[in-house]
């Protein structure tokens, strides 16, 4: 809707779009007439005529705050109605007043982004809703994210990244993970009988490691600080009195105030602390999933949770309970290995588990003897 005003209102003040623009100035530049002295390149014409664009955009900009601060005046029934008419206008223009600008495009190109601006929110979205949601969508699907965690039809609106300790980016979703990369060398590395921190008792030589609490990124696309809560689950623990499996809740935080400026993690009430992974021996691989919900009413409420324990856990009914809504989500899985035995023995400090059938006894065939 407010493109078609938009749109209009550039034909009323004598603008063409930019593309038709750009082109006829292209067009008429030949190589002959760059070469000669007082003529123009096609560049400079687009950039003149980029700036021209700009400038006429802000004007109308001006005129879409002076009905803003009008409507705010008024008490109407349709005045939450307009208002969200003309933001969506105003924001519209800030970011086609900027949209063709090389220079904006050379700092989103490398990652010089200033998400307090509008232009660059637009091309951060748009950017996310081209690749990384397509290939998001794709896995949590294969891999029955939805709907073992998730409602089927879930449509991410922000970008959840899951940074370890030791990698420089990201985790891609659905990606296979090490439990620990380091535990190898724990004998040369830790006295006997002695209690360390993790960091002390991998003498710092922590990569990639799942032991520690990831950094977690929420990218989304709203000025205003919200409240979100925050999960990490294992839906494939074993639950061997059911013969299945079950969910179980490896992180718990809520109310975490996040907005396009403060998209890191930090703060909110933990419920549950963080327990690293620790896919048991004898099972299939596990997907470690960590889910970004929006807490009620655009995230303005408070939440309160009580959660008694992990085993059982029901992410979809906590959801529903709470009115919480899934914005984002991201997995990476994990299959039992040796460094499993070390985290059970030393950050959990439980006995560990193993699960699967025993081995099948060796029968032989005794040779039959005779006596004569």
């Amino acid at each position: 809707m407010f493109g078609a005003w938009a749109k209009r209102a550039a034909t009323n003040h004598g603008l063409r779009s930019m593309p038709s623009r750009m082109a006829s100035a292209t067009r008429h530049a030949s190589t002959e007439a760059t070469q000669q002295s007082g003529y123009r390149t096609a560049y400079e014409e687009a950039l003149s005529l980029i700036e021209v664009d700009k400038k006429e955009r802000l004007k109308m900009l001006e005129r879409v705050d002076k009905e803003i601060t009008r409507v705010k005046k008024g008490n109407t029934p349709t005045q939450t109605a307009q208002l969200s008419a003309l933001n969506a206008v105003k924001f519209d223009l800030q970011v086609k007043s900027e949209l063709n600008d090389p220079e904006i495009r050379r700092n989103f190109s490398n990652g010089n982004l200033d998400m307090e601006r509008p232009v660059y929110r637009y091309l951060r979205q748009k950017q996310f809703e081209k690749t990384p949601r397509k290939q998001l969508l794709q896995r949590v699907s294969q891999m029955n994210v939805t709907p073992d965690l998730l409602p089927l039809g879930l449509v991410p609106t922000v970008e959840v990244n899951i940074q370890l300790k030791g990698q420089e980016g990201p985790v891609e979703p659905g990606v296979f993970t090490k439990p620990e990369q380091v535990y190898k060398e724990k004998e040369k590395l830790v006295g006997g009988g002695i209690n360390y921190s993790i960091e002390e008792h991998y003498n710092g030589k922590m990569e990639n490691t799942t032991i520690e609490v990831p950094k977690v990124d929420v990218t989304n696309f709203h000025t205003d600080k919200r409240l979100y809560t925050l999960l990490f689950v294992d839906p494939d623990s074993p639950d061997v009195a059911n013969k299945t499996y079950q969910q179980h809740c490896h992180w718990l935080i809520t109310n975490v105030p996040l907005s396009a400026t403060e998209s890191t993690v930090v703060g909110g009430d933990t419920v549950l602390d963080y327990v690293p992974p620790h896919p048991q021996k004898g099972t299939k691989y596990h997907r470690y999933t960590l889910i970004a919900y929006e807490q009620p009413n655009n995230g303005s409420e408070k939440v309160d949770i009580k959660v008694d324990k992990r085993e059982g856990f029901d992410a979809k009914s906590i959801a529903a309970q709470h009115n919480l809504q899934p914005r984002g989500v991201s997995f990476f899985r994990q299959v039992w290995d040796e460094t499993v035995t070390s985290i059970y023995n030393d950050v959990l400090r439980i006995p560990e588990p193993v699960y699967g059938k025993p081995p099948k006894p060796q029968r032989y065939i005794r040779r039959a003897v005779y006596i004569q």
